[in-house]
């Protein structure tokens, strides 16, 4: 008998989709999350009463990206805010050059856009799937009703809010060095501390990244990159799988920050 799933990719051979197909047979390869459930993964929203996550839950919808599918554009004057269900989504800066800069990556239960929702300065940001995911559609109006009522959320958020300035500091702390070579170890470290787990003693990257996502957020082109992870790859520091950069030896990687 047939999984589900080997059934989906014979209909993909057997036929010519379209663009609205593909996507929705995609989609059924990975089960749609319960908004409650996405909603309450994030610890934001726990100081939201049980009437008003369920207000919030009922006008919330999820939705499917695929991986390089853009969500928003810089500017966009969209109604709503996003949260990721079980994949990550890369927040770009355009620059007048016309090059596009990575910003943040938000992973799995994290929220992307609410600063512009609170603010009312919309979109400043573009937004990419760097994964397929599913990420929910957050109205921006009716939680904003709730948030100008609920004193714990915006207590939680001006915290939450504090930490990730920490973040942002600690990142141009560590990326202050003129080489390229730390610049491109600090960004692994500051990924492996949110997005990395040990795996038979190595430190494995949970979200896969091309060499030019991780050149552009380490400020360089990705031809440097290449040639810096190849090198470190030769040297058994670190290993790729898949997109995914596993971290083999932190001491010697960490010793390049300390050169």
């Amino acid at each position: 008998m047939k999984s589900a799933v080997t059934e989906i990719l014979d209909r993909l051979a057997a036929s010519s989709l379209s663009t609205a197909t593909f996507r929705s047979t995609m989609a059924e390869m990975r089960e749609k999350p319960r908004v409650i459930d996405v909603l309450q993964s994030n610890t934001l929203f726990n100081a939201l009463s049980e009437p008003e996550i369920q207000s919030l839950a009922s006008v919330s919808r999820p939705v499917f990206a695929e991986r390089g599918e853009m969500i928003w554009f810089s500017g966009s004057d969209v109604d709503y805010f996003g949260m990721s269900a079980d994949g990550f989504v890369k927040m770009v800066r355009s620059c007048p050059s016309g090059a596009e800069v990575t910003m943040e990556l938000m992973g799995p239960s994290q929220i992307f856009g609410l600063m512009g929702t609170i603010t009312g300065t919309g979109c400043p940001l573009s937004s990419y799937a760097v994964t397929s995911l599913w990420y929910l559609r957050i109205p921006k109006s009716p939680f904003l009703e709730i948030y100008e009522k609920n004193v714990p959320l915006k207590d939680r958020l001006l915290r939450k809010t504090a930490l990730r300035l920490h973040g942002a500091v600690d990142l141009m702390a560590r990326m202050s060095n003129g080489r390229v070579d730390e610049r491109i170890a600090a960004i692994l470290f500051i990924l492996s501390d949110s997005y990395g787990h040990r795996e038979e003693g190595k430190l494995k990257l949970d979200v896969p990244l091309t060499r030019q996502e991780i050149g552009e957020m380490a400020g360089t082109t990705v031809e440097t990159t290449i040639r810096v992870m190849s090198r470190w790859q030769k040297e058994a520091i670190i290993a790729t799988d898949r997109h995914h950069v596993v971290i083999l030896d932190e001491k010697r990687l960490s010793e390049v920050l300390a050169r």
